[in-house]
């Protein structure tokens, strides 16, 4: 018996979607990739495959894959349709996310790949190789259970140099594992929000090395200062996901909300959770240790961005709609007052004792001074301000529209650099070990890692679809 689940064409997608606009019905938005999902069932779960080449090959081979099949227990295949194309070359040292598919529930025994065509590049020529046979099918043995609501990750190294018999036939020489709970390297979560779930990456090697499913349209992220846990803020299904990154599961979820929580910020103890909720204009306060909503505070129009200044027990909040930034005693629980800055301010951050607000409908910067809370200044910039990172002593991050990071020196006020990154960048994190900054790309569903010493992009990880929010575990 053999049943095929194939995934959707772009094209069908497009029109669907372009039908509804013309109907005037709202829907969420959602992309979808001829090779990226199966048919999403209420028991199936969630499988991406990431692919690396360990070492740099002397010559490039490519080949590519038009399919994935899985062998259940008993004896099934399950088809996915994929369309990738795999270059040794570009591959080299990197790691690529081949696909990102649903599987029904269940054990699984083999994992056959279709391989449509392959080619090798040597001393400036090109030569057709033998596909494997029968039908160009590849065959890899790996037993693995798919859980309901789950996500997990392979790992699929390739050795070109050993994919390659008698001059012609092409048979890839891989080797695939699964994710494991042994994880326990420097980590960095990064919510996906149309994938509803986050992936795990090694800081040290700037690789996924897991992938956590989590609730719908997850979107603001917060890590503990021991790093024992990670909160998610899911907005399409109004809740929040903790996740023990000791085991890098989901361990508990904060619920009762009745909003859609979007952006989150923890204080220092660890002991507080503050969660936006823009469709109802508050603040959540959760106790960490209970895992429970204990109040709701009233803030500006449309809430967005959040930071905790725990010196002075202070909360701060963007309030996009309102032009405003709300600040919030810790303490009392009341709000002090809104401080007016420019239009459309999305993101705060406090570096070196002021507040920095992006105005992303002023092209500009506020610089609030800490506790008087008057702007001092404003920086202009020369592209829509959308997030902002604290870095370096002096130094200022900041994403934009035109897809590129600002250097801002905080002292001169000016911008001293930029650099390009993926499509739509958005939220940023900070490793100042080793020198490194993150970028999330809403779009190109990666993220930049530039070096802040150089100012120049050292690599790019491919995690899930549309990547929202970002955080380190602190060593």
């Amino acid at each position: 018996m053999k049943k095929t689940i194939m995934a959707k064409s772009l094209n069908f997608y497009l029109t669907i979607v372009a039908l509804i606009a013309i109907f005037a019905i709202s829907i969420p938005a959602c992309v979808f990739e001829p090779d990226s999902m199966g048919i999403r069932s209420a028991n199936s779960g969630q499988v991406f495959f990431y692919l690396s080449c360990l070492e740099k090959p002397a010559f490039d081979i490519s080949f590519s894959i038009s399919g994935m099949s899985f062998m259940n227990r008993e004896g099934e295949w399950i088809d996915m349709a994929v369309d990738k194309r795999i270059h040794s070359a570009g591959l080299a040292q990197n790691q690529i996310k081949l696909c990102e598919l649903y599987l029904p529930a269940g054990k699984y025994k083999r994992i056959k790949w279709t391989i449509s065509e392959a080619k090798l590049k040597k001393d400036g020529k090109i030569f057709s190789l033998a596909i494997p046979q029968p039908e160009g099918n590849h065959f890899l043995d790996m037993e693995f259970s798919v859980f309901s609501g789950e996500s997990f990750a392979f790992f699929v190294d390739w050795n070109p140099e050993e994919s390659v018999f008698d001059k012609y036939l092409f048979r890839p020489k891989m080797n695939i594992r699964k994710q494991g709970i042994e994880i326990k390297n420097v980590l960095l979560y990064v919510t996906n929000s149309d994938s509803n779930c986050v992936t795990v990456i090694d800081r040290h090697q700037d690789r996924v090395v897991a992938t956590v499913a989590v609730g719908q349209s997850p979107m603001g992220i917060a890590a503990s200062k021991d790093g024992s846990r990670v909160y998610v803020a899911n907005a399409g299904s109004n809740n929040i996901s903790v996740i023990d990154t000791g085991s890098n599961r989901v361990v508990n979820t904060i619920s009762n909300f009745g909003y859609s929580p979007a952006e989150l910020a923890l204080s220092k103890d660890g002991l507080t959770l503050y969660a936006t909720n823009p469709d109802s204009d508050n603040i959540s306060v959760i106790n960490t240790l209970s895992n429970m909503v204990t109040d709701y505070i009233p803030a500006g129009n449309n809430p967005a961005g959040i930071v905790v200044d725990q010196n002075r027990r202070k909360v701060y909040v963007t309030n996009k709609a309102s032009n405003s930034v709300s600040v919030i005693d810790m303490n009392t629980g009341f709000v002090e007052g809104a401080i007016t800055v420019g239009f459309n301010p999305t993101s705060v951050v406090i570096h070196q004792d002021k507040l920095y607000v992006a105005n992303a409908g002023s092209n500009n910067i506020s610089v609030i001074n800490i506790p008087s809370h008057s702007v001092a200044k404003t920086i202009p910039v020369s592209q829509k301000p959308m997030w902002l990172a604290s870095g370096l002593s002096g130094r200022l991050y900041v994403s934009g529209d035109n897809n590129e990071i600002s250097f801002i020196h905080t002292s001169m006020g000016a911008t001293t650099g930029n650099i390009s990154v993926g499509d739509f960048p958005s939220q940023m994190a900070v490793d100042i070990l080793r020198r490194k900054l993150y970028v999330v790309n809403t779009m190109s569903e990666d993220i930049s890692v530039i070096d802040i010493t150089t100012k120049r992009l050292r690599t790019i990880i491919q995690v899930g679809r549309t990547p929202h929010g970002i955080a380190l575990i602190e060593e």
